[in-house]
C-alpha cells in the first residue's frame, strides 16, 4: 500500500513538473556574436523547438537582428542553454571545467563571459537551399 502511494505521488509530481515546464515561456537571456541566443526554459521536443522558432523569428529579427545573412546569403543561429549563468574561464588548470566545455564570448569585456556548453538547437539557411534545423 505504501509503495503504491509513493509511486502515485511521484507520478503526480512528475506530471505537474512536465506541465509546468511545458507552459513556462522561453526566456531569451542574452544574444552574442550576432548568431547565438542564450535561453532558459527551451522546449524539450524538437517539434516544439521548431514551432517556437517559427512563432518568434519575426520578433527575434526585429529585436536582436538575428538571423543576419552574410554576403552570400547564408545564416546560422545557435541556441544554447544559459544554465547557471556566466562563469570565469578557469583556464586549462581547472579540473572541473576544461576550456572545451565552456563557450566564451569575445563581445563581453568582463571576466565572467563564458557559459557551460549545452547546445539546444541550431538552424540555418543558404541561397537555393531549404532551412535546416539541427
Amino acid at each position: 500500500m505504501a509503495k503504491r502511494l509513493i509511486a502515485s505521488v511521484l507520478a503526480a509530481a512528475s506530471c505537474v513538473y512536465a506541465l509546468w515546464y511545458s507552459l513556462t515561456p522561453v526566456e531569451i537571456v542574452a544574444v552574442h556574436n550576432g548568431n547565438t541566443l542564450l535561453v532558459r526554459h527551451f522546449p524539450l521536443l524538437k517539434s516544439r523547438q521548431i514551432a517556437w522558432w517559427e512563432a518568434n523569428k519575426g520578433m527575434i529579427q526585429a529585436k536582436y537582428g538575428i538571423p543576419h545573412k552574410d554576403k552570400e546569403g547564408h545564416y546560422s543561429v545557435y541556441i544554447q542553454d544559459f544554465g547557471d549563468g556566466y562563469r570565469i574561464d578557469p583556464g586549462r588548470d581547472n579540473l572541473l571545467f576544461s576550456g572545451d566545455e565552456l563557450l566564451c564570448f569575445d563581445d563581453m569585456t568582463v571576466a565572467a563571459r563564458c557559459i557551460v556548453k549545452k547546445p539546444l538547437m541550431s538552424l540555418g539557411s543558404a541561397p537555393n537551399a531549404p532551412l535546416y534545423y539541427d
